[in-house]
């Protein structure tokens, strides 16, 4: 199928930064540059697929399928940008050879890509802001991997982009920056003087920083910024940066749109009052949006080179549901009235598609004002049935509708063992830290009560060659309304011998008993009150609760629930 694609693809007459078009800023004036063609113009990333995985053996590949593409080819997007740890993906140093795996499942997704015409970018998302600020050295890393990464993709079709890193910030002068990203431009050219790169500027893709940038004599490159103003409108709610806005909440967009909220003592003591009080009522209006992207449409028409968002967007939660739509509707026009090709953060996901951060299905989940506001065309949404018979888990991957955590990653973890019970592969578990766990969290509606009274049971296949007890256990979700309380089986040796051989194991749901409530919000125990419902189950976990297993491997497979 792939090299078929690859043909039929080829055989279009285009360029991706072929065709031209008239820039307008707000003040009117137009320049011709050349811009992507017609088919590049708005999307979506599709995070925490290839990225926070720990490795390849992390990918949860079936949390988005050829399917999806399908559906987001029917949205209207034309473009993913698909996020990816490539540091996690990698071999050791100097060669930092991609794993083979990971080539693999990425060639998949890049098939799927072609066969619907949307554009993706490869994303090399390592700068994220969790690993301390990007090393002066990052060359030694960037020019090996985007080595191998062009030969292997030299020969696909032009769907196919190169984003160099994301969101470069921190320790790196700007000059240092831009020698950088010059030196990987010429060492993927090596290799792939085909595909467009994409370049950004240092301190996380700002706008400002483009101007920063040499002047690079290739092409053949599309110049990225990052678009989140005003930060403290878009990121209301946060709580992974400093200051925290975890208590902020009801800020209007645009200001003046209703009143404005009370602000939290922690902002106020960080300096942040007159920020509120006297900046925000400009900040907070569409024409200081326009003005920002001016800045890019300026550097566009004095380098006469593309531009592209490659992130917008509104976290869910403490935003009013109306304030994230009109700010949607207001940057998405903005950047189509300058003919600036978009990718919103993100699909699924806290600044996603879906009225939640878990996604869900395209024919009832989404949120059809925010869609609408980015200019794609929702389906007709039903109202989602839940799941009221026997369905599968894990099957050589955990299943779609299904996502999957572990913790920690010190601890050994693999989705992809080929040692497997049946198929092709199986999970590796082992080098366990006491409270070590694999959690699978649902995102479709399940009647777990129908289930647990109708005599459906939890059964999957595993295996050891050490004594172990782990618990198995569903889990309430905890929210403001909701503790999550615990219904566990003791997996022990009596269950599972200690002699190398697969074994099935089957726990009728109703068999399982209640333990007690871990409330992480508050990092506090509660024993058990008999309070655990399973019309409020959201997850199934494997947890090494009683001892560390250091020297163990547990293999599970075919996970299902059946009667």
């Amino acid at each position: 199928m792939r090299n078929m694609t690859a043909v039929l693809i080829s055989a279009i007459s285009f360029s991706i930064l072929g065709s031209c078009n008239s820039v307008q800023n707000s003040s009117g004036a137009d320049t011709v540059i050349e811009y992507p063609e017609a088919g590049f113009s708005r999307g979506v990333n599709l995070s925490e697929w290839f990225q926070y995985t720990g490795s390849a053996r992390g990918i949860h590949f079936r949390k988005f399928t050829r399917e999806d593409f399908r559906d987001m080819k029917d949205l209207g997007i034309n473009i993913v940008r698909l996020p990816i740890q490539l540091d996690t993906m990698t071999g050791p140093e100097p060669s930092y050879v991609p794993d083979p795996l990971f080539l693999e499942l990425l060639d998949r997704v890049v098939d799927w890509a072609e066969e619907y015409e949307i554009f993706i970018i490869l994303d090399n998302h390592s700068s994220d802001g969790s690993s301390g600020s990007t090393p002066d050295e990052i060359d030694s890393f960037l020019v090996p991997v985007w080595t191998h990464i062009a030969d292997h993709f030299k020969n696909r079709s032009k769907f196919v982009l190169y984003e160099i890193l994301n969101e470069p910030y921190g320790g790196i002068s700007a000059a240092r920056w831009g020698a950088v990203q010059k030196a990987v431009i010429d060492a993927i050219r090596t290799r792939d003087t085909v595909h467009t790169i994409i370049v950004g500027g240092h301190s996380w893709n700002s706008i400002d920083s483009l101007k920063e940038l040499p002047v690079y004599t290739d092409k053949n490159l599309l110049y990225t910024f990052h678009f989140y103003d005003p930060y403290y409108f878009t990121h209301q709610g946060q709580n992974w940066a400093e200051p925290s806005m975890a208590e902020l909440g009801g800020l209007p967009f645009p200001h003046g749109a209703h009143t404005m909220p009370s602000i939290p003592g922690s902002l106020i003591a960080a300096g942040l009052g007159p920020y509120f009080k006297n900046t925000y009522p400009r900040d907070g209006k569409p024409a200081a949006l326009a003005a920002s992207l001016d800045k890019a449409v300026q550097f566009s028409r004095e380098r006469n080179v593309p531009v592209f968002c490659g992130e917008f967007g509104v976290k869910m939660g403490n935003c009013l549901e109306e304030d994230r739509v009109r700010w949607y509707k207001t940057t998405a026009a903005l950047l189509d009235e300058r003919h600036i090709p978009r990718t919103s953060w993100d699909y699924y996901g806290d600044f996603g598609l879906y009225k939640t951060g878990r996604g869900g299905s395209i024919d009832s989940d989404l949120n059809v004002e925010v869609v609408k506001a980015l200019a794609f065309t929702p389906p007709l949404q039903k109202k989602a049935e839940a799941v009221n018979g026997g369905f599968t888990l894990y099957d050589d991957y955990p299943e779609k509708n299904i996502t999957v955590q572990y913790w920690r990653k010190s601890s050994l973890f693999d989705l992809y063992d080929t040692d497997s019970a049946e198929g092709k592969y199986a999970i590796r578990w082992g080098n366990l830290d006491r409270y070590d766990s694999i959690t699978f969290t649902f995102t479709r509606p399940i009647d777990w009560k129908f289930l647990a009274e109708n005599g459906f049971a939890l059964q999957f296949r595993a295996r050891t060659d050490k004594p172990v007890e782990f618990d198995v256990r569903f889990i309430d979700a905890e929210n403001a309304s909701g503790i999550p309380w615990r219904n566990r089986y003791a997996v022990t040796g009596k269950i599972l011998p200690p002699d190398g051989t697969w074994h099935t194991i089957r726990i009728p749901l109703a068999d399982m008993s209640e333990q007690g409530a871990w409330i992480d919000a508050e990092q506090r125990w509660l024993e058990s009150r008999g309070l655990f419902s399973w019309n409020e189950v959201q997850t199934l976990q494997f947890a090494a609760e009683y001892r560390a297993l250091p020297d163990c491997s547990i293999g599970i497979d075919s996970i299902e629930i059946l009667k």
